[in-house]
């Protein structure tokens, strides 16, 4: 299978997005997405030495994770920031992986190669999304498992609803990223697995909380860590982004007060057999 041209895909969907923000997205949002990443691991009762594999792996979140559980890893992501990211720390755990930079909508390996595909909050920026579980399903041996995690709608997030609408109401010179249609709904999760071909599918919601200590460092952390506000960043430069930054933090104390700002996020784990 050919992959697809990324080129002519949004700006979430691309590489370059996520490389701008891998070193600050490891720091400040891989710990929030691994108690994810541990509820789906939790699902499956995979024997050691398994084999796995993690595609849209960013810098290891589940794929370290596995590793420790001492399965068998493969992990693939299109940013060659992430995957060098997610090497460097599989180098200092000691574990083993097995990392490169690849394309989820096609991925090089054989058809049942694994025992398990996951693809936790990377599968629903695809630029093709059925093609991409079509992939997961393909490399997964029959009887074996395939995990999707995405992320409810932003409106079931306030703060960060909050977040993002300061954002543009404080750049209303310029059009925010687009960004694909997410599987927001547990009912477009079952219906993607479904239609790719999965038996026996089942959606779990589940929901941790970000917290910070202020708004303020909400808004200082996504700015360097999220990749729709790195593309502004980038695009406006670093004198107009400071004048965006200032307007959306008064704003955001102004909506969720001066206090500590949780943020309980709920996200829509898909499992199916094959």
């Amino acid at each position: 299978m050919t992959a697809v041209d990324l080129a002519a895909a949004p700006p979430l969907a691309r590489p370059h997005a996520w490389d701008l923000v891998a070193t600050d997205y490891t720091r400040d949002l891989a710990p929030h997405c691994a108690r994810f990443a541990r509820d789906a691991l939790a699902y499956l009762a995979l024997p050691e030495g398994a084999p796995v594999i993690d595609v849209a792996a960013g810098p290891g979140t589940l794929a370290l994770l596995a590793a420790q559980r001492g399965l068998a890893v493969t992990a693939v992501d299109f940013s060659p920031d992430m995957i060098a990211l997610l090497a460097a720390r599989a180098r200092d755990q000691g574990l083993r992986v097995a990392a490169s930079v690849g394309d989820g909508h096609a991925l090089a390996f054989a058809d049942a190669a694994f025992a398990a595909a996951f693809s936790i909050f990377g599968l629903m920026f695809f630029a093709d999304r059925a093609r991409g579980a079509a992939e997961l399903r393909r490399v997964v041996a029959p009887g074996g498992s395939v995990v999707v995690g995405s992320w409810a709608p932003l409106d079931e997030v306030p703060a960060l609803a909050a977040l993002f609408a300061a954002l543009r109401r404080a750049a209303p010179e310029i059009a925010m990223p687009a960004v694909p249609a997410q599987l927001g709904r547990s009912d477009e999760v079952r219906d993607l697995l479904i239609a790719a071909g999965l038996r026996d599918v089942r959606v779990h919601t589940v929901a941790h909380a970000l917290s910070y200590a202020s708004p303020a460092e909400l808004w200082s952390s996504f700015a360097l860590s999220a990749a729709p506000v790195a593309l502004v960043r980038e695009r406006v430069g670093e004198p107009r982004f400071a004048e965006i930054s200032a307007a959306a933090i008064t704003e955001l104390g102004a909506t969720l007060g001066p206090g500590p700002v949780d943020a309980p996020m709920p996200a829509h784990l898909g499992i199916g057999v094959r």
